[in-house]
């Protein structure tokens, strides 16, 4: 390549020599070119055999290596017109100088992506004399998983509503692949390390139904283009729990609640409020459950229309000691779904 660059440049000399030959010897009526008009043409013929390029130093940044965040990403610069041993390559990462990877003759670059999208920078200098620059962008893939379960939660719970056996969770998966829709993207879906959807384009959700009594399910989606050039895997464990009820003391209603992990101090004559919160239940509404009251022993009665409420009235002729508070709550539809609560209540 470059034997033929110089053949170029003899060309052009000679040339140059027989116009200007030309011009000594040219009759009065002929109209030599004027200096402007030789520089140009002779700019344009060494823009045209590419002369121009072969004098400047250049620097490409070659990415033969990225993939998942997390993984290592490699860089390589490819130079012209440099020598590599006595030129300073300074690498850059987000616009932050990476001294350890930087110096002379270093036109290797690597790192763990951290997120979806790089900048790469290289400043290629020489005895303090910037030769050139170029900056390129890595984009990485991943996937994240996303789901929610269809059981009852109270409205003013912050936390993820859990799932328990009988539950149908939704899972979804949200790609991050550069210049690809995910709606053209092919998932693979694994539930418990057995494939329940295969290679299917555009499934970005998936749901099932927990049949097990278990800690956890674990659920693994691979995403890849249509050509498969690119895959990424994520995964997430999914907890199972039980039904749960959590009791509560009020001094009004459901105002200002304390949980039933304390014991509820009352003196003959006091009128005290509980209530019960159930979690994980397959039901979309407080009234679609059963609430069974019993205190000391005894059976009592919600407080009309909320039976998850109840109101104890402490008879004035009670004596002293500890009564326990029991509530348990089922589910009608669901034969064995149900959980209990107690608390245990000290009349002074």
């Amino acid at each position: 390549m470059r034997i033929a660059k110089i053949i170029q440049i003899i060309i052009i000399i000679l040339t140059l020599a027989l116009m200007a030959g030309g011009a000594q010897t040219q009759s009065l009526d002929e109209i030599p070119l004027a200096p402007a008009d030789e520089q140009a043409i002779t700019q344009q013929i060494i823009t045209d055999t590419g002369l121009a390029d072969m004098s400047l130093p250049s620097v490409d940044i070659i990415i033969p290596t990225s993939g998942e965040i997390g993984t290592t990403a490699l860089l390589k610069a490819g130079v012209d017109n440099i020598n590599i041993n006595n030129a300073l390559f300074e690498w850059y990462l987000d616009d932050k100088l990476q001294t350890f990877q930087s110096g002379r003759a270093k036109t290797n670059f690597a790192f763990r992506t951290a997120k979806t999208f790089h900048i790469v920078r290289l400043v290629i200098s020489e005895n303090g004399r910037k030769l050139t620059e170029n900056t390129v962008s890595v984009a990485s893939f991943n996937v994240a998983l996303t789901w929610h379960a269809a059981t009852f939660a109270p409205a003013e719970y912050e936390g993820k509503a859990l799932p328990s056996v009988g539950s149908r969770v939704t899972v979804t998966a949200i790609p991050e692949i550069k210049n690809e829709s995910p709606e053209d993207l092919l998932y693979t879906w694994y539930l418990e390390s057995e494939s329940q959807v295969r290679g299917a384009i555009g499934e970005n959700e998936f749901s099932f139904m927990i049949t097990k009594n278990v800690t956890f399910i674990p659920i693994v989606v691979e995403v890849s283009t249509q050509s498969q050039s690119i895959t990424v895997r994520g995964a997430v464990n999914i907890p199972i729990q039980r039904p749960t009820v959590v009791l509560y003391r009020s001094l009004e209603k459901e105002n200002d609640g304390v949980s039933s992990a304390y014991p509820a101090a009352l003196k003959p004559g006091d009128v005290a409020y509980f209530y019960a919160k159930p979690y994980g239940f397959h039901v979309k509404s407080l009234d679609d459950l059963s609430y069974e009251w019993e205190f000391a022993g005894r059976n009592i009665l919600g407080f009309p229309p909320d039976p998850h409420l109840l109101t104890l009235v402490i008879p004035k002729d009670s004596g002293a000691g500890s009564r326990m508070l029991n509530v348990v709550i089922s589910n009608p539809r669901f034969l064995g779904e149900d959980a209990g609560a107690r608390m245990e209540v000290k009349i002074q």
